[in-house]
């Protein structure tokens, strides 16, 4: 693994970055290119949100692991957190007093959506947690390097097959992480 770290010098600019014509992750001939997209953090005069491009290439293989990877990990915290909700949402809702007043009238339906995204984030990350380590050994280190989508939904980064991406403090600069060292040389060579 090696990582290479991306100078920002001004975040309404990000850098424009150029991946090697072959996959990263195996090397092997360029198949699609997924666009990779992470937040800088500030908005342009429009108010458009600024946000950082860079498309990654990948073979056919990879892209099927790394969609069979999403399979494990997202799918899972998704449908298994928003049936948690539900099954959380209608019994607090039932059981919790209606307020008296016109500020407290709803309040049943605040503490039953409450317990429902409640139980529904922990629930989903419990299952996810669990289906990384049941199917670890099919996957091995792909898998299990992968953050849980409840950590990569609040720390701003981007993983994929091969690839890691994370900003340093302040969104100074980016951190890729390579698990293929020579892809990574032929990155630096092109962007430095």
């Amino acid at each position: 693994m090696l990582t290479v770290e991306i100078p920002i010098a001004d975040k309404k600019k990000p850098p424009v970055l150029k991946f090697p014509e072959r996959c990263i992750s195996c090397g092997k001939t360029k198949q699609v290119v997924l666009t990779m997209k992470l937040n800088m953090g500030v908005q342009k005069k429009n108010g458009e949100t600024v946000m950082m491009d860079f498309p990654v290439p990948l073979c056919a293989v990879c892209e099927s692991n790394e969609k069979r990877i999403t399979y494990v990990t997202l799918l899972p915290f998704v449908l298994g957190g928003l049936f948690l909700c539900v099954l959380a949402f209608i019994p607090a809702w039932l059981i919790a007093p209606a307020g008296p007043t016109l500020q407290t009238r709803n309040l049943d339906l605040a503490i039953g959506a409450f317990a429902g995204i409640l139980v529904g984030l922990v629930g989903g990350t419990a299952l996810e947690f669990g289906l990384k380590w049941l199917f670890a050994p099919a996957y091995g280190r792909l898998l299990l390097n992968r953050p849980l989508t409840i950590l990569s939904l609040f720390n701003d980064s981007e993983d994929v097959v091969g690839l890691s991406a994370r900003f340093t403090e302040n969104k100074k600069s980016l951190k890729l992480t390579f698990e293929n060292d020579e892809i990574a040389r032929e990155f630096e060579t092109l962007n430095f």
